[in-house]
């Protein structure tokens, strides 16, 4: 079986190049759709290509950027390509996102936003809320949605160092230390962050680390947290080694997306046992709750306080994370997203819908 993932976005994340490795030991031959074309991108490239079927991921890679407005053209245009991209091979889309991080009303409001859903013979979806989502929102028939947990992104970076020495290496001051980590964007909420960490002066040290989207939004940040009491940025690329460093130094994993979808983040601190900070409001992040690694909040002005407190007073602890990482190990990962192919070419089949991961992995 050769399937082909499109768009080719390993150089930003792990996902796509673990769930790859994966399905090669099961025998699906994975490619990439590497290139970009400024018209019909999808169509044009995928003469060039060979494969059983085409892996949608992130279709916000094909949108038209928003300039004078979003013209109905421009908007039908994708719809267009995606028509003819898929003319002669079935479809799957993973839903990451709902609508594209940081381009919200751009493309997503309106119609032709839902065509990669509804083309497609299948979607994925990373949790059960997800799933119920995606039907209300695009009117998806729910015998179309696969429920398959977000694999585990910790592989790359191995295992934690002691607490003790992954602060030394980064001079880190004494006292706990709540961390928010990843690409540095405006969706991710940080300007309301640092505005509690002003006012109410937690007692844990506020570190942001990760590289900004572009120097201005970088610019404004460092002016916001300027001369704040207990609040750290620093702003670049992270190697997989630096970024295990400071999930190592880690007491607590703050995450404060005004709205997400699914969190590669957040799954990754998950495998790690970092104890997580996140809104309740984000309820498409499956991350098996309850569990004391998982304190969930409604605002910042009333319960953020004693979700922190519990956060800290709950160990990081590696080896508890262990039934999570076999509950989202691409091996099943992958045997699932093998089962999606089989059904969409017409082969034999189980149903690859698996319960929550708490309480039933993948199997």
């Amino acid at each position: 079986m050769r399937v082909l993932f499109a768009p080719d976005w390993r150089a930003g994340v792990p996902y796509q190049t673990l769930l790859a490795e994966a399905l090669g030991g099961l025998g699906v031959d994975v490619d990439f759709l590497s290139d970009y074309k400024r018209v019909l991108a999808l169509s044009r490239l995928v003469k060039t290509r060979a494969f059983d079927v085409l892996h949608l991921h992130w279709p916000e890679a094909y949108y038209p950027r928003k300039k004078d407005g979003l013209d109905w053209w421009r908007q039908a245009r994708f719809g267009s390509d995606l028509a003819l991209a898929t003319r002669r091979h079935p479809l799957v889309v993973t839903a990451h996102n709902l609508e594209p991080h940081n381009r919200a009303g751009e493309f997503c409001g309106a119609r032709n936003a839902r065509v990669p859903f509804t083309r497609a013979q299948a979607v994925i979806a990373h949790s059960a809320p997800a799933r119920d989502v995606l039907i209300g929102h695009h009117r998806l028939a729910s015998e179309k949605i696969h429920v398959i947990p977000h694999g585990d992104l910790s592989p790359p970076l191995g295992e934690p160092l002691p607490r003790a020495e992954a602060a030394r290496q980064l001079g880190l001051p004494d006292g706990p230390v709540c961390l928010m980590f990843g690409t540095v964007e405006p969706y991710k909420g940080i300007e309301e962050v640092l505005a509690h960490w002003q006012a109410a002066q937690p007692a844990a040290t506020l570190i942001v680390v990760g590289n900004p989207c572009d120097p201005d939004y970088a610019a404004r940040l460092s002016a916001l947290a300027g001369g704040l009491a207990g609040v750290r940025l620093h702003l670049g690329w992270l190697s997989d080694e630096q970024l295990r460093v400071w999930l190592s130094a880690a007491d607590t994993v703050l995450f404060n997306y005004r709205q997400i979808f699914t969190s590669g983040a957040a799954s990754l601190a998950r495998s790690w046992g970092v104890p997580i900070l996140i809104p309740r409001r984000l309820n498409t992040v499956d991350l098996a709750e309850p569990s004391p690694w998982v304190q969930r909040f409604e605002t910042f002005a009333t319960d953020f306080p004693s979700a922190l407190a519990a956060a800290l007073g709950t160990a990081p602890s590696f080896t508890a994370a262990a039934e999570w990482r076999a509950a989202t190990a691409w091996s099943r990962v992958a045997r699932a997203t093998a089962e999606v192919y089989a059904r969409v070419l017409g082969g034999p089949h189980s149903n690859p819908t698996p319960q929550p991961c708490a309480a039933s992995p993948v199997s």
